[in-house]
């Protein structure tokens, strides 16, 4: 007769638009549930593909997005599981860049493109990315209960 638990992981989500120096950044999407009911749940990775969609518009060519969380991930109680357990990464790509309160963590590293002839250099550099939410396995250590986790977006340019 084995337990069931309900663990579920919440993110929430905060987002800084940036629209100075003609260059934005939209995220849209949904933030991504977590739900472990199974033992399975529990000892493998858990993947939101294409959670949210960031577009970036810009007239500059090289820009970075860096993101990080807003303090630790934990419950009303207290419990915390750690930052490290947690990632993003566009969607389908190597490596999965991990959580972080502490550092800026960069996510995407679009360089200048002085080789791109095709391109009026008035025209915007419109893109969008696709981002995937990654848990690792967190096996029985924690509590059940819900998770929150705020991420924050940030635009530079180059």
């Amino acid at each position: 007769n084995m337990k069931r638990f309900f663990f579920y992981l919440l993110f929430s989500f905060q987002f800084l638009s940036v629209h100075a120096q003609k260059m934005s950044l939209d995220i849209t999407g949904t933030s991504p549930d977590f739900n472990y009911n199974t033992i399975s749940d529990y000892e493998t990775t858990k993947i939101a593909n294409n959670a949210i969609r960031l577009d970036i518009d810009t007239k500059k060519k090289g820009y970075q997005v860096y993101f990080r969380s807003d303090g630790p991930i934990k419950t009303s109680s207290g419990q915390s599981i750690p930052e490290s357990k947690f990632g993003i990464r566009i969607h389908n790509t190597v490596p999965v860049v991990p959580l972080s309160s502490t550092n800026d963590q960069l996510l995407i590293n679009s360089g200048k493109k002085d080789s791109d002839k095709d391109s009026d250099k008035n025209d915007k550099d419109s893109k969008p990315y696709y981002l995937d939410f990654i848990v690792s396995p967190l096996y029985y250590d924690y509590d059940p209960g819900s998770y929150i986790v705020n991420i924050l977006f940030t635009l530079t340019k180059d």
